[in-house]
């Protein structure tokens, strides 16, 4: 494959024996997944920047990425999700988060087992990847890790006034966005205690409207918890990008305030792997015409 080439040649393949199992336990992180298809499709859902962060503690792997001040994207994974995992301490550092994918698809289609390996501050982050269908072939890849970059601490109030949160069902979600005008500039959320209770409604260029709306009693709709009505736009950009994340999702939660930070949890799961989820923050813009 074309790409495998490429990983080649900047040296991120390596052609060197395979670790020893007395070597692993000089390591800060590893983690060990028979399957890796979920991890696949997780990562690629968060592969809008050039790096993403990896912070690693006893409560699991977070891998952030950020877009300017407007948008931030984590992928969160339990160390139950692992068939291994253990860790050092709280180990961080980042990553080219397309690098990353890249070697994650190195056998296409072909259903993988992966090791994870990080030794410390200054280390590569460490590959091995073994086909299912071939156990005569493995593949080690080495990912240079550069120190751990500020990011913004974003959070919704769990007692603000008006916090309001619904959980839907993810194709059904899928199909509401894919339905929309795509040439929209904006994205306006408004959630109410009254019907229509759940609107998206989009914005485009000479100011077209077009919009769908879901009542709490849909089957579309999981939980549906609103303490008070809640009205707030988003860039379609940024909206946009949540769209991988949403069409692997088998749960979707969408929670917002008064502040209109709109934070949005993408839950996923592959075979009898335990869940993980893409959690995702995006900022308003700043006015709502007519407001």
């Amino acid at each position: 494959m074309q790409h495998s080439k490429v990983l080649y040649e900047k040296g991120i393949i390596k052609n060197r024996k395979m670790l020893t199992q007395s070597q692993y336990e000089n390591y800060k992180l590893v983690c060990r997944l028979e399957h890796m298809k979920a991890l696949y499709s997780s990562i690629k859902a968060i592969c809008f920047s050039d790096f993403g962060t990896l912070h690693a503690s006893e409560d699991g792997i977070l891998i952030t990425v950020e877009q300017g001040k407007s948008i931030q994207a984590t992928l969160c994974i339990a160390p139950a999700f692992f068939a291994e995992f253990k860790v050092d301490g709280t180990p961080s550092f980042s990553v080219k988060i397309n690098v990353l994918a890249e070697c994650l698809s190195l056998f296409g289609l072909s259903d993988c087992s992966i090791k994870i390996l990080y030794k410390g501050e200054g280390a590569p982050l460490l590959l091995l990847l073994e086909p299912h269908d071939d156990d005569q072939v493995s593949t080690e890849c080495s990912i240079k890790t550069t120190n751990v970059e500020e990011q913004i601490d974003y959070d919704l109030d769990a007692n603000s006034s008006s916090l309001n949160t619904i959980f839907m069902r993810g194709p059904d979600l899928s199909n509401i966005f894919h339905e929309l005008d795509k040439a929209a500039d904006e994205f306006e959320f408004t959630i109410s205690p009254l019907k229509p209770h759940f609107k998206i409604t989009t914005l485009g260029v000479m100011q077209a409207e077009s919009s769908v709306e879901v009542a709490k009693s849909s089957d579309m709709v999981i939980l549906f918890n609103c303490r008070a009505t809640t009205v707030a736009r988003y860039k379609s950009q940024q909206i946009k990008l949540t769209n991988k994340a949403m069409q692997v999702a088998s749960k979707v939660a969408i929670k917002t305030d008064g502040s209109g930070l709109l934070e949005m949890h993408f839950m996923m799961q592959c075979d009898d792997q335990e869940e993980l989820y893409v959690r995702f923050f995006i900022t308003p813009l700043l006015e709502v015409d007519g407001n």
